[in-house]
């Protein structure tokens, strides 16, 4: 597997508006505007009045980079958005890959075939959030809580972020989790989950391995679980033809997690590995 982090140094602008300004992400345009002087600290007195129009304006991100040699020549590569905030449309070199509406989920692409070797113009462009719930509200009215920006509901987007009676109307936008380019070939894990049966003076550990493959290459998985004392239990199976792996750790005596102030919290590393 290749990776390519694209987070860092970005710009982002007021779609509209020809200025291009430094963005950093993760982040929003609220913490970017605020870095820059362009709006007051909206925690501060009736500042919060002052900002609305952040989030009641579209806004775009952009970021140019060069993508490695040996990441490029992966037959797989996909674009990992792990969180978009929230209404979103995707772009790479001129083609739009998708429109993202959930903050709560991973977005993933395959970008493959319009990866280039040079440059590449990565852009996002964010509709307002608030105008957004505003149209829904006027075709079917949702109630929610009366401190809050109505409409809210209608968004896949922190209830909160639109307010309460703790906190300001203040829906964030933009990138607030990772990104980046992931590159494969022949397979990848494609999900690990882990299950605890416990019994007198043990514990079984059962994990589910699921791979996705792109030939039939024989493979196997490796669970690795390392005791906070430093002893290691691992097995290894064979990955079968449904591309499903399933394994199990016997853990003797095991140091169990206690409540704050009973005792102890210790913790048990574990790792999964593919091989060929």
């Amino acid at each position: 597997m290749r990776k390519r982090s694209l987070a860092g140094n970005w710009q982002f602008h007021q779609v509209g508006a020809e200025e291009w300004l430094a963005a950093s992400v993760p982040g929003d345009v609220h913490t970017d505007l605020l870095a820059l002087g362009r709006i007051p600290d909206p925690f501060v007195g009736d500042n919060e009045r002052r900002v609305q129009w952040v989030a009641e304006a579209d806004w775009e991100y952009r970021y140019h980079f060069a993508v490695a040699p040996e990441l490029l020549r992966q037959p797989h590569i996909w674009l990992i958005c792990d969180g978009l905030d929230s209404l979103a449309t995707v772009s790479l070199n001129g083609r739009e890959l998708r429109r993202a509406a959930n903050m709560f989920r991973q977005y993933r692409w395959d970008v493959k075939a319009l990866l280039k070797a040079g440059e590449n113009d990565l852009r996002i462009a964010f509709d307002s959030p608030v105008r957004f719930a505003a149209a829904q509200q006027a075709i079917r009215p949702m109630p929610g809580v009366p401190q809050a920006i109505p409409g809210g509901p209608y968004l896949r987007k922190a209830p909160c972020q639109f307010g309460w009676d703790w906190g300001p109307q203040l829906p964030p936008i933009g990138i607030w989790k990772d990104i980046r380019l992931e590159g494969y070939e022949g397979a990848r894990l494609l999900e690990v989950r882990l299950s605890q049966q416990h019994a007198r003076d043990q514990v079984s550990v059962e994990v589910l391995v699921s791979v996705q493959s792109w030939d039939e290459t024989p493979r196997s998985a490796i669970v690795r679980l390392v005791a906070p004392d430093g002893q290691v239990f691992e097995t290894r199976a064979a990955v079968t033809r449904a591309n499903d792996c399933r394994l199990r750790v016997i853990i003797p005596n095991p140091q169990i997690w206690w409540p704050n102030g009973y005792g102890a919290q210790p913790l048990y590393r574990v790792s999964v590995e593919l091989y060929q």
